[in-house]
């Protein structure tokens, strides 16, 4: 099918932009062998572009072994994205496989190839879909009819790098007797859980205090910070905090980085010690967190988190 209309270079457009991403093409190569799976990734990019074009979709752009496409109805994007995938889970069998990830939004267009801020968001939300997966912002949500509504569920509420709030993430079911589904589809909205956290309890030193919902809390040796961290291992503006939806977001900004230590809960990264540096880290429960050095060599100044 040919492009919709050729659209001029600096034109601005709602779009739905969509990225799909052949996963574990590294693995693919190593058991197949560079000419069989070269020409198999080939074969793979070639369906999907048929599938994207009979769905008034166009490719935009092949990066690797990766396709990012243009829709001017997000309903098109998501009849593309299952069809997508039911096509490939028939014909190779999880040999091959493919991860989707859809957003929408005024989109930048330079003849044809969208670019810019809808853009970036929506290769951020591939990255949260595994292998067989389809994720798609709440963005792309609120455009879909009712019927395509009823074929997603929540997955989650992410903060994407350069952002100050969160984006909402759906994620597409495949299998229509999957028993997971979380919607309410009277009020297309995730049904919330029983016992909601709503804020954050940090002890440090003798002191203890309370982070509400959605509130930025800084950490560190500053005066600007709202708990002050009297520790040389800390930077002056070390850590931001934000407590959404049940989670703590915690945000390195710092020299030496942070050192978490999780909570034994149900996720096998809980009751491990990790290391963040200039990237974020998601908890929903409890632990200790440690400013520049590792937990077990501060004494006086770990500083004590619990969600509730």
């Amino acid at each position: 099918m040919a492009k919709q209309s050729q659209m001029s270079t600096n034109e601005t457009k709602e779009m739905t932009v969509f990225f799909a991403d052949v996963a574990g093409s590294v693995e693919l190569y190593s058991a197949l062998g560079d000419f069989k799976a070269h020409n198999m990734v080939l074969r793979c990019l070639e369906r999907m572009t048929f599938l994207v074009e009979r769905n008034h979709g166009w490719v935009a752009n092949t990066i690797g072994d990766e396709i990012m496409c243009a829709f001017e109805k997000a309903g098109h994007a998501f009849n593309a994205s299952c069809e997508i995938q039911r096509a490939l889970q028939n014909e190779y069998r999880r040999e091959l496989d493919v991860r989707i990830g859809i957003h929408s939004g005024p989109t930048a267009m330079d003849n044809d190839c969208p670019f810019g801020d809808t853009v970036n968001i929506a290769a951020r939300v591939v990255a949260h879909a595994k292998a067989g997966q389809i994720m798609l912002s709440g963005h792309t949500y609120e455009r879909l009819s009712d019927k395509h509504r009823l074929l997603t569920r929540h997955f989650d509420n992410v903060y994407i790098k350069g952002k100050r709030t969160p984006y909402v993430i759906y994620q597409a079911i495949l299998d229509q007797g999957d028993e997971t589904r979380m919607m309410n589809h009277k009020e297309s909205h995730p049904i919330e859980r029983r016992h909601r956290k709503t804020n954050v309890t940090l002890r440090y030193a003798d002191s203890e205090t309370i982070i509400p919902e959605g509130k930025e809390f800084l950490l560190g040796r500053g005066e600007q910070c709202g708990l002050k961290i009297n520790s040389k291992a800390a930077s002056r503006v070390h850590l931001a905090l934000e407590f959404y939806s049940g989670k703590l977001i915690i945000s390195d900004q710092s020299t030496n980085g942070t050192f978490i230590l999780t909570k034994t809960g149900k996720r096998e990264s809980d009751n491990k010690e990790h290391f963040v540096h200039h990237e974020s880290w998601t908890t929903t429960s409890g632990g200790i967190i440690s400013l520049g050095k590792p937990i077990k060599s501060q004494q006086k100044n770990l500083i004590y988190y619990i969600c509730h």
